[in-house]
């Protein structure tokens, strides 16, 4: 099929709306997901009594107030990642980063930045240190679980 005009092409321009409303609707059913899994950890966490969420205002606070509690922690939690990754590969030799004395020091180390950088700041959240430590490990063990390194996966 010959096109007449070659700076606007209509199909080019269809084929990338329809991969942003992939990419967005995608995006959509995560965060829908993310929530109602994070919903489900608060109400099991408060019925056993590990933790009191007391900040309680209208729907668009508590949106701001406790996602950016999720992402602050996320983006904390994926940078340790990264970087003890980067120490990994640099320095390979090291005993510390191999096998399961890595991903103690991921965990541990993971834990920590979370809760003196993100957790202590938010005072209408509590939630005691050694729950932090078993959610991220639970986390950190499903990431290692379904997202194992790209080199393993082409062997």
């Amino acid at each position: 099929m010959k096109r007449k005009n070659k700076r606007f092409d209509i199909f080019h321009l269809l084929s990338i709306l329809i991969i942003i409303s992939i990419f967005t609707l995608s995006g959509a059913i995560f965060i829908v997901l993310l929530s109602f899994g994070m919903f489900g950890l608060s109400r099991i966490l408060i019925y056993y009594g590990l933790a009191e969420f007391n900040y309680n205002k209208s729907m668009i606070d508590n949106l701001f107030y406790y996602g950016s509690y999720i992402l602050f922690g996320y983006f904390t939690l994926v940078a340790i990642e990264f970087l003890l990754d980067r120490f990994k590969n640099r320095l390979n030799d090291n005993p510390y980063f191999k096998g399961m004395t890595f991903h103690l020091l991921t965990i541990t180390v993971s834990t920590i930045m979370f809760y003196f950088t993100v957790h202590i700041y938010y005072s209408q959240i509590k939630i005691e240190f050694w729950i932090i430590l078993v959610i991220i490990t639970v986390l950190y063990i499903c990431t290692e679980i379904f997202y194992p390194d790209s080199k393993n996966l082409n062997r």
